[in-house]
């Protein structure tokens, strides 16, 4: 091999050569990487393992309870939970999160409970099969349980003097619509309208109920709900539990007292049980339920009610386990491709060690003779 080409042939060893320590160090680099990452995967997944769920008990097989999920339907639903107890959910303010339909029926009603019922298909007062006179008798004591608790007598003047036998009935006042008319007293052949004039909420029952009685004898139960063409029979006590009526009657008056709000998008929302949950644990929404000790709400924290309780969520932890898994395969598969590589890179760069000692030796002795022909 000659002097220059020598020379030539060693200066590309040693391009070659730094080409393949750079590509080494930065596989080395790569290596570290995938390292830095096995770390956080592994990292990530231990938290994971942590991963719980909120459950809330919805009955009992013997002794044993059963839980659901918790959900916005299961946790503000008729009889859902066990107990009997029912629940409302708030926002930080107290302002209740209801349905569409729920906000709907408030609005129709003005503040009215017995169109908000009628709104929602239901009529808190039931006749069953009593006869006429039954029914007659039955609204007159509802009527009298109310004017005794707001203290009205139609012996005294301020209410007429006459025979205390009082007749009740109902004008449409050219209105047909059920709960748009008014219920009415007749005395002395003065026929008059029974307006409130109670000041207090068990007042406001017993008016409610007596003008729903009445109503639904007079119409035969019939309602023209708000955007509709078509009337309807609403469905009373004989055909639902009288307990069911009480629950809408604790969310009116919730929805009365605190005010209330709806999610816009409440089929991506309130529906979603993962984001219920997740508003419920981090207190951006809250939990009241209803005590008839104290005649309310109260409230009540994931923590402290008998009815929730927080569990390994197993389903997110087999998630979790299968995309951990899935991502280690993913990371080992990339490291073994890096010391293939690696193991390639070292052959080549033994080799072409070899080859440079070579070619500098013969460079050498070549210099060493030219200097000895010379000298």
């Amino acid at each position: 091999m000659g002097m220059a080409a020598g020379q030539a042939r060693l200066l590309s060893i040693t391009a070659r050569l730094s080409d393949n320590e750079a590509s080494g160090q930065a596989l080395s680099y790569s290596k570290q990487r995938l390292a830095d990452e096995t770390e956080q995967l592994n990292t990530n997944y231990n938290n994971a393992l942590a991963a719980t769920k909120l459950q809330v008990i919805t009955g009992f097989n013997g002794s044993v309870a059963n839980y659901t999920d918790i959900s916005y339907n299961l946790m503000t639903g008729y009889n859902t939970v066990a107990f009997g107890r029912q629940y409302v959910v708030t926002d930080t303010k107290g302002k209740i999160l209801v349905t569409d339909k729920q906000a709907k029926a408030f609005e129709a009603g003005n503040g009215d409970f017995n169109i908000f019922l009628a709104e929602l298909g239901y009529c808190q007062s039931g006749i069953g099969n009593l006869t006429n006179e039954e029914i007659e008798t039955k609204i007159h004591e509802a009527w009298d349980a109310y004017f005794n608790s707001v203290g009205i007598d139609f012996d005294d003047e301020e209410h007429e003097e006459g025979d205390p036998e009082i007749n009740f009935g109902y004008t449409s006042f050219g209105n047909n619509t059920m709960f748009n008319g008014y219920a009415t007293y007749t005395i002395k052949g003065t026929t008059k309208a029974i307006n409130y004039e109670g000041t207090t909420q068990e007042q406001r029952e017993l008016y409610d109920y007596a003008l729903a009685l009445t109503n639904q004898y007079y119409t035969n139960g019939s309602y023209n709900p708000v955007g509709s063409t078509a009337n309807i029979v609403l469905q009373t006590t004989d055909d639902v539990e009288e307990s069911y009526i009480d629950y809408l009657r604790n969310i009116f008056n919730k929805m009365f007292s605190a005010g209330y709000y709806t999610e816009d998008n409440e089929s991506d929302t309130i529906k979603d049980d993962a984001w219920f949950e997740q508003q419920i644990t981090e207190g951006k929404l809250l939990l009241e339920y209803y005590s008839s000790t104290e005649k309310g709400f109260v409230s009540t924290t994931v923590s402290e009610d008998d009815a929730i309780q927080e569990v390994e969520d197993d389903r997110e932890l087999a998630r979790v386990e299968a995309k951990y898994n899935q991502d280690l395969a993913a990371i080992e598969k990339r490291d073994k491709i890096i010391d293939l590589e690696l193991k390639k890179l070292d052959t080549e760069h033994n080799a072409l060690q070899t080859e440079y000692e070579s070619v500098k030796n013969v460079i050498d002795k070549n210099v060493e003779k030219s200097f000895s022909m010379f000298s």
